[in-house]
């Protein structure tokens, strides 16, 4: 007899068995979102030495520790419940092979430290999709997930505003732009900002019309217009871009009625939201005046201040008229959709013809903006400009564009296992197509290329692809289960289509709540992902291995982590005495070493030591604290190879103790990892012209050497300056790259001494004018009045002016006379 299926109501009671674990795990689940998104939304920065990153360490190390917490207590939890019976059981396994990727790229890292950081990120994202997979069977527990992301979501929306409006002050939560300031709330970045609010904004369209409770669809529809104003104040361009199309991938899962209610209350929020977004900007360019936003004070207005009142009362007002109208239409609206639209719902291809219907309104409206300027009139200028120029040759664009084929020129090194956690932020320098600044390779695909190469990314498309596709397959063939559990699928495939133009999933609470939502939007279906081939293994005892591998995980991860935090702890009580206390060196030095015991490959530790050494060598002249920056040198090098700053210290270090052989082979280093550094191709060719001048009595023949490496260098500029000029127009060239004074000076030297007179004035010449007070400029003075005298000319004015400055370089002068 075939047995019977039970029923949705079945289902339902039978997922309401839940037990007290459970429910401290979901409990504690929903504190981290409420908690750690207020920090920075732990973003990974990648510590470089320079100290820029370490702020942002500290929470990611506490959430770590809150996670690993939480896995052990999964772990213990797993025992009772997690059967190798379904696809549930085999996802959940197969979430560890991207940690253990990473685990296996960190053997071999450019950047030792950044990977571990990443390694234990991984381990901390996998343990949300694990969970997420098991504590959401219940809906209530999806509703309880569901509503604490999204109203947490509104919190940081109404933080930004308040931002904006000047009744809190959060560094970088305004972020300078050209003549305007863009919004980016607790992300620091605006984009990423934007990516978080569009998935705010299509998760929370969704609510409305999924919620049975007026009271709630209210809220969520009232939080329609302060998201889209927000949004548009981010000024994202690709952000804007996405939208539609992830509208697009979301509408075919709802029935043609709500397709319709969707798309209307989407219209009425943008639209009302653009209505009012000019007052908005006007009202925020005053507050920004008037608080100085550019100077960072942190001046805060009271909300009683005239110009927060008026863009408060704008704001609240529009979206309260808003939800109004939306509660009050919503059932009826519906209701009337559903009648009209009945006969379509049985056609198969039913789902497009709304997509169909938004695609052509889509594409007259935007060519209704771009080509009648009394519509992008209606915008605030900056805006409007900002929506005229999205095109495929803006800056953004082609910069991005060089990333990828930068990234693609990395993997070619780092083909199979790619180069660690972090990879990029030491790495791209010596990879790069110009002088840009980008720490982060703004893509997570391609980052997960670098850091992880092809076969980590061969398997987390993968992954993801099964997981979408279990969802997708699930979805339709069971109608019966269908609820709110859409909205971490439009929450995750929001977030992950803005990522692959941007790095939002550096940011581990992004990263997070993509595969927490992953792991819940499977949950409902945990009785419809069986694996009949598997069943006869459900009840044997090793189901229980995977339960206690998670538990002894958590248990080698949790010291791990706390070591790393100690560490962090150690050097900020450092800091705080030489910077706060000022206490003398013998008493902070105890706490600095402690915290590289603890974490001898954070380059912030030992780069901060390796200043004070030098310093106290300098006060004192004892030879010990020479010794020691050597030694943390030598130790730090092993770590962190390629390690910008590192290597300057180790310039510094060399070129104190006159070992030029050194100095010249870290130079070559220098240039050969960052390799559109003007500063290192200054210093080398300066630091090869003067050892072959201190060879020039003993061994001109090393000299010569030398010297011609000091003009191969300097055509290498030449090379590189050249390359710029073909450079697209709109694309930014980045970092300042062009011949400076002290090449010209060595240069135009080496010519001199090699009797080519006419080249050196050329060279020397355009450095003449500059203030005489400088010796570099005195010296460029001196031999360009030297190669003149040379060829038979004479510049009596000049000459002058430097003994005026300088009534040694009369005697300088005239002894470079003497041996033309």
């Amino acid at each position: 007899m075939k047995k019977k299926l039970p029923s949705p109501s079945q289902l339902n009671r039978d997922d309401s068995n839940t037990s007290l674990l459970q429910w401290a795990i979901l409990a504690a689940v929903i504190l981290f979102i409420l908690i750690f998104q207020f920090r920075v939304a732990l973003f990974n920065g990648f510590t470089i030495g320079n100290g820029f990153a370490f702020g942002f360490e500290a929470p990611l190390l506490e959430a770590m520790i809150y996670t690993f917490a939480l896995l052990l207590i999964a772990g213990i939890r797993f025992i009772s419940i997690w059967k190798l019976n379904d696809y549930r059981a085999i996802l959940s396994m197969a979430v560890l092979f991207l940690p253990i990727m990473y685990l296996t790229s960190y053997s071999s890292a450019v950047t030792v430290h950044n990977a571990k950081m990443m390694v234990l990120t991984q381990f901390m994202i996998a343990t949300f999709f694990i969970i997420g997979l098991y504590i959401a069977e219940n809906k209530l527990h999806r509703n309880i997930i569901a509503l604490t992301i999204q109203l947490s979501g509104y919190a940081v929306v109404i933080y930004g505003l308040m931002n904006l409006f000047g009744q809190a002050y959060f560094p970088n939560a305004m972020w300078k732009a050209d003549e305007s300031f863009r919004m980016t709330s607790i992300f620091q970045y605006s984009n990423t900002y934007a990516g978080f609010l569009t998935a705010l904004f299509l998760a929370g369209l969704f609510l409305i019309i999924h919620t049975k409770q007026w009271q709630w669809r209210f809220l969520h529809a009232f939080m329609l217009v302060p998201i889209w104003v927000s949004f548009m104040l981010t000024y994202s361009r690709a952000a804007l871009l996405v939208v539609p199309v992830l509208v697009l991938v979301i509408l075919p899962f709802l029935r043609i009625s709500k397709q319709f209610t969707y798309l209307i209350y989407m219209f009425l929020a943008i639209v009302s939201s653009l209505a009012i977004l000019s007052n908005i900007t006007v009202v925020a360019d005053k507050i920004a005046i008037a608080l100085d936003f550019a100077s960072e004070l942190g001046n805060t207005f009271s909300i009683w201040n005239e110009q927060p009142m008026l863009g408060w009362g704008i704001l609240l007002g529009t979206s309260i008229i808003v939800a109004a109208a939306i509660t009050f239409i919503h059932p009826r609206l519906l209701q009337w959709l559903n009648t009209k639209t009945t006969r379509f719902n049985s056609n198969k291809l039913s789902f497009i013809i709304v997509p169909a219907i938004f695609i052509i309104v889509g594409v007259l409206a935007a060519t209704l903006i771009l080509s009648s300027s009394g519509i992008r009139s209606l915008l605030p200028a900056s805006i409007a400009d900002r929506i005229t120029n999205i095109n495929f040759q803006q800056h953004s664009v082609l910069e991005r564009t060089t990333f990828y084929k930068d990234a693609l020129k990395m993997s070619a090194d780092y083909p199979l296992i790619g180069a660690g956690g972090g990879a990029w932020t030491l790495l791209y320098e010596e990879y790069q197509n110009n002088p840009y600044n980008s720490r982060q390779a703004h893509s997570y695909f391609f980052q997960l290329l670098i850091e992880i190469g092809w076969i980590g990314l061969i398997l987390m498309i993968a992954f993801l692809i099964t997981v979408y596709s279990l969802f997708i397959r699930s979805y339709f063939k069971n109608p019966e289960l269908r609820g709110g559990h859409l909205f971490f699928f439009i929450l995750s495939i929001s977030i992950l289509a803005h990522s692959i133009i941007d790095f939002d999933m550096s940011y581990s609470y992004l990263a997070i709540i993509v595969f927490l939502s992953l792991g819940t939007m499977l949950a409902p279906y945990h009785k419809k992902l069986i694996i009949p081939s598997l069943e006869a293994f459900k009840e044997r005892k090793w189901h229980l291995v995977y339960p206690i591998i998670l538990s002894v995980l958590a248990i080698i991860l949790l010291p791990w982590v706390y070591r790393e935090y100690n560490a962090n702890l150690s050097f900020r009580q450092a800091i705080h005495m030489a910077v706060k206390e000022q206490k003398p060196l013998d008493q902070i030095i105890p706490f600095i070493d402690q915290a590289i015991i603890n974490s001898p490959t954070q380059p912030d530790f030992t780069l901060k030591k390796i200043n004070w050494m030098k310093q106290a060598y300098e006060q004192t002249g004892d030879p010990k604290y020479r010794q020691e920056t050597k030694k943390l040198i030598d130790q730090l090098k092993h770590f962190e190879p390629y390690n910008r700053f590192l290597l300057l210290e180790e310039y510094y270090y060399y070129k104190s103790e006159n070992d030029s052989g050194k100095v010249l082979q870290i130079l070559d280093e220098g240039i050969k990892k960052f390799q559109w550094d003007i500063n290192f191709y200054e210093a080398a060719i300066m630091e090869y012209y003067l050892a072959g001048e201190a060879d020039k009595e003993t061994n001109p023949e090393l000299t010569d050497s030398k010297w011609k490496h000091s003009l191969e260098l300097y055509q290498n500029v030449l090379d590189r300056t050249e390359q710029l000029k073909a450079l697209p127009e709109e694309q930014l060239q980045g970092r300042n790259f062009n011949v400076t004074l002290l090449i010209r000076q060595a240069i135009g030297l080496i010519h001199y001494y090699h009797r080519d007179y006419p080249e050196a004035i050329n060279l020397l010449n355009q450095d003449i004018a500059g203030d005489l007070n400088d010796p570099n400029v005195r010296i460029t003075v001196r031999y360009y009045l030297a190669a003149l005298e040379a060829v038979g000319q004479k510049d009596d004015n000049l000459f002058t002016k430097l003994i005026e400055a300088d009534e040694n370089e009369r005697i300088a002068v005239e002894d470079l006379y003497k041996t033309n």
